[in-house]
């Protein structure tokens, strides 16, 4: 099984060449700031060696040592062109910048990565290159504010946020201003996974700290869950009719077990102060949509197809997504391959386009606390 249709891609990460770049855009406070020690614009408390010092594809590095999402020439010839994009959503690395402990810190670099972003790929470089609008969840207001600052861009597609950063899951009220602002500029929010570890802020999963990569790397899907099924349960998405979330980078073959806990549980637990206008589940279609990376297919290729059948909502919440340049970075024909035939045209088109291209529609006030 193969497909050639037009594919939306929802992750690929984008770079700076060097953290020099983004100095000019931060203002003189944290520009002497950067300037006054080591000048590494992303946290540092990630502690998981890389295969290889890298988690990126070593074809992506450029000939000059360039680090991989910098170089346009080569992200156009092993992606852009070589499938049949028609767009691409920037995300930069994974929006680690969002996570720094200092959270004024923080959010500088957020606006001053936003504005680079636009003035050097979105603006007359490349019209299948869409951006994402990194904001630092630590303080929702200047989050919020960020939203309403740049939201308007025609070139920009989503609201990024990284996983966590006040040691609440995403569906608690203190970060509402953040997705009244997102309502209000039309856009979705995407949650990208592991950006909040990098800096500290968050765990992803239930027991802590993994303690190498390779656990890591197969537990990332403990916080969608957790960031998902908040979302749900503080009835968010009844306070924000508008509101649309994709979830980047943490799986997806999770989501039927837990809407089917969700839904067998909500009514014997109901009655703990947030009453839900629908069952869990019920909200999926309307207002979620999960990237399909990392891909999980399972041993036989009829495994997947069969999980996802028997939770027919996932044929409307997957959305491809490359990872580029990541190194498990999937291809189209792998993907089609293992999903079901008809479901090829609304996971790599139609379902992030009703994501991405309903602004009008998505607009509106939320609703009466």
């Amino acid at each position: 099984m193969s497909y050639d249709g037009p594919i939306i891609d929802c992750d690929v990460h984008h770079h700076w060449r060097a953290d020099e770049d983004l100095i000019p855009y931060l203002p003189s406070r944290w520009r002497e700031y950067v300037r006054g020690g080591s000048v590494r614009l992303a946290p540092s408390a990630m502690h998981y060696p890389f295969p290889f010092a890298t988690n990126k594809r070593l074809d992506t590095f450029g000939e000059d040592g360039a680090p991989p999402g910098s170089d346009y020439r080569l992200l156009r010839e092993q992606l852009l062109d070589r499938i049949n994009i028609s767009e691409a959503i920037l995300t930069f690395d994974v929006g680690e910048q969002a996570s720094f402990a200092n959270p004024y810190f923080a959010n500088a670099l957020c606006r001053a990565a936003n504005d680079w972003s636009i003035d050097h790929w979105l603006t007359g470089l490349d019209e299948r290159l869409r951006g994402a609008l990194l904001v630092c969840c630590q303080l929702p207001d200047e989050a919020a504010a960020e939203i309403r600052r740049i939201g308007e861009h025609p070139a920009l597609s989503v609201v990024l946020l990284p996983d966590g950063g006040l040691g609440h899951p995403l569906g608690h009220p203190v970060y509402h201003p953040v997705y009244e602002a997102a309502v209000e500029q039309g856009l979705p929010v995407a949650v990208h996974f592991g950006a909040a570890i990098w800096g500290g802020l968050a765990h992803m999963s239930a027991a802590g700290l993994p303690m190498n990569r390779l656990e890591y790397y197969s537990l990332l899907n403990q916080a969608g869950m957790h960031q998902l099924s908040s979302f749900i349960t503080h009835a968010v998405f009844d306070r924000f009719p508008g509101l649309r979330v994709i979830l980047l980078e943490t799986g997806f073959t999770w989501v039927p077990s837990l809407f089917w806990r969700l839904d067998s549980a909500y009514p014997q637990l109901a009655r703990e102060g947030v009453s839900l206008q629908r069952r869990p589940s019920e909200y999926l279609a309307d207002h979620v949509r999960v990237s399909t990376q990392p891909f999980e297919p399972g041993p036989r290729p009829r495994d997947l197809a069969e999980l996802l059948m028997a939770f027919p909502a996932m044929e409307h919440v997957l959305c491809f997504s490359s990872d580029y340049p990541h190194w498990d970075t999937d291809e189209v024909d792998y993907l089609a391959r293992h999903l079901p035939a008809d479901w090829l045209p609304a996971v790599f088109y139609e379902n992030a386009r009703s994501l991405l291209h309903e602004r009008t529609a998505a607009a509106g006030e939320p609703a009466e606390a």
